[in-house]
């Protein structure tokens, strides 16, 4: 019998990438036939009454008196010694029509474990980590209490059982539980650290000058040179999220959830450029749609359009994420300039509808308030339930864009959700978000960082064009799984790494003019692209559908598991 023990914050309630890898993956078939026991482990949160959320059932708190004779051998001792509450039961893991059960741990953290100081003595004495500097941020020492209740229970349900028992810390989150797990020595556990990013290098590139252009070139570098990071970028360890994910090369497999993702942390240390690091990619859901539905979708689009604008669009063009520097929407801005003037001069009109927010989920009353008294989303207002400090940053540029612009108009809707109860009244009531997946003719994602991407290629099975800047994980992935250049225009990456021929200097250090330089360069090339392959018609709208079903179904999870986790497990075995 294999168990895989997957330690991470998404234990219950999904905040990011993570939960949705944990729900595609574990729901698999293959995962089902490969992994018999499945255990999650994370924190508590603050939802006294509901811990495992809808879809779980508490078969242990003691605290709340929920227990057997059974489960409080097992459980009991381990919360007297470290005098934290455990939480023990079964959810439901659902990922679009499939679903699976697994066993849920969750430790409170919220109090500091009995024998925190002892571990934390150990962990610098081993893994050279001095949580004397890190003790102030909260994230570090959340996670850090996980990991000795964390081990203690692993070892509790898992010390008799027959078979393999897999630890696997999801990101910096879960690797004290890993540590602990190399420190107590037992062989029968091996540890897996997945890089879901690097947090090292995220805010370099964010932070700093010439981002993501900047960031690879000197990347590439220092391949040839034999440098790591700090070379040039100096000493990093006061960021906690590298002094933990620095040692994470200790871990009997390291796991990358994209190619540059493995770069980056061969670029991190020595030790990471001499470790075996395997690709773990994300899975991307497939649905096949007939050409019938998929331009009705793309109707219900232009229609949406028409009631809010007063004209319908040949094309309607979408991208949908978190409202981040990281997500670069400002190169959408850039391409579309370019494209106005090439679709002015067809006499055809496109909408780029933005679905991004800064912050939270807007009630339906906030929606329908905003929409009444000033038309929202086609209007916004600073501050109330409204435009946040970094969505009126977006909007003002999106303004700006929209004032000058012939033929092209950015929609900008600052909600998460694609309805009527999301958006008001002026959403006709048969729209629903898979509509916007299955009916845009272009999905923009042209980040600066993205290790994979997994909404830049959700429209690419629906017929969608995808765009995606070449640091986006997925585009390995994808490469892999498409058909050849010529048969496929489906897929357009952005090659912004890349220096124009006229602004490249290997002497010298790029800078940010330099940055906007090959920005406007690259941005020209990605809306000829983009201009080259609406031009087909409906033949070449067929040929992408089939393509991208194609392409997308070769990208599954079932394949994910096949074909790069599992191989990963029965070697560690």
């Amino acid at each position: 019998m294999r168990t895989l023990v997957h330690v991470t914050h998404e234990a219950v309630h999904q905040a990011g990438g993570i939960g949705t890898v944990l729900r595609g993956l574990i729901t698999a078939s293959a995962y089902g036939e490969q992994v018999q026991r499945t255990l999650l482990i994370g924190p508590l949160g603050s939802a006294e009454s509901d811990p495992l959320g809808a879809d779980g059932v508490v078969l242990y708190d003691a605290r709340s008196g929920i227990q057997t004779a059974d489960l409080t051998a097992l459980f009991g001792p381990i919360e007297t010694q470290y005098g934290t509450r455990l939480v023990y039961g079964r959810r439901q893991m659902r990922f679009e029509d499939r679903s699976a059960t697994v066993e849920i741990v969750l430790v409170d953290t919220e109090r500091a474990p009995n024998g925190l100081d002892d571990f934390k003595y150990y962990l610098a004495h081993e893994f050279g980590i001095d949580s004397r500097r890190y003790e102030h941020e909260w994230e570090y020492e959340h996670y850090l209490r996980l990991s000795e209740p964390g081990y203690a229970v692993i070892d509790a349900l898992c010390a008799d059982e027959a078979g393999a028992c897999h630890i696997l810390a999801h990101e910096f989150m879960g690797l004290g539980v890993a540590y602990k797990a190399i420190m107590a020595g037992n062989p029968r556990y091996k540890t897996l650290f997945y890089a879901h990013e690097v947090a090292t290098v995220r805010p370099l590139i964010e932070d700093g000058v010439g981002g993501d252009i900047a960031f690879y070139n000197t990347l590439r570098r220092a391949r040839d040179e034999g440098r790591y990071i700090e070379s040039y970028y100096g000493d990093q360890t006061a960021y906690f999220k590298h002094a933990l994910v620095r040692q994470a090369w200790r871990c009997d497999a390291v796991l990358a959830v994209g190619d540059l993702v493995v770069e980056e942390l061969r670029f991190l240390a020595p030790e990471f450029a001499h470790k075996s690091i395997d690709l773990v990619y994300n899975g991307v859901p497939a649905k096949k749609l007939s050409i019938e539905e998929r331009e009705a979708a793309s109707e219900a689009l232009k229609n949406v359009c028409a009631n809010l604008l007063g004209w319908a669009p040949e094309w309607v063009f979408t991208h949908v994420t978190r409202l981040v520097r990281s997500k670069g929407l400002w190169r959408d801005l850039l391409v579309l300039n370019h494209l106005d003037a090439l679709l002015a001069a067809r006499r055809q009109r496109a909408v780029l509808i933005a679905l991004t927010s800064e912050v939270g989920r807007r009630s339906q009353d906030s929606v329908r308030s905003m929409a009444k008294e000033y038309a929202w989303p086609l209007v916004h207002r600073e501050g109330g339930t409204d435009l946040s400090p970094g969505e009126l940053e977006f909007d003002l540029q999106v303004r700006a864009f929209n004032a000058r612009s012939r033929a092209v108009r950015v929609l900008f809707v600052n909600q998460f959700g694609w309805d009527r109860a999301s958006c008001g009244e002026w959403m006709p009531e048969e729209m629903h978000f898979e509509l916007l997946r299955q009916g845009s003719d272009v999905e923009f994602g042209q980040s600066i960082y993205e290790p994979f991407g997994i909404a830049q290629v959700e429209p690419l099975g629906f017929g969608a064009v995808s765009v995606v800047s070449d640091v986006c994980g997925c585009v390995g992935f994808v490469e892999r799984c498409r058909p050849a250049q010529d048969e496929y225009d489906g897929f357009i990456i952005a090659p912004y790494t890349r220096m124009a021929e006229d602004i490249a200097d290997p002497t010298a250090k790029i800078g940010s003019e330099q940055v906007e330089l090959n920005e406007e360069v690259q941005s020209r090339a990605v809306a000829d692209a983009i201009s080259d392959a609406l031009l087909g018609g409906k033949r070449s709208r067929q040929a992408r559908l089939r393509n991208g079903f194609a392409t997308a179904s070769a990208m599954s999870w079932e394949r994910v598991t096949t074909d790069w986790l599992v191989p990963v497990l029965k070697r560690l075995e």
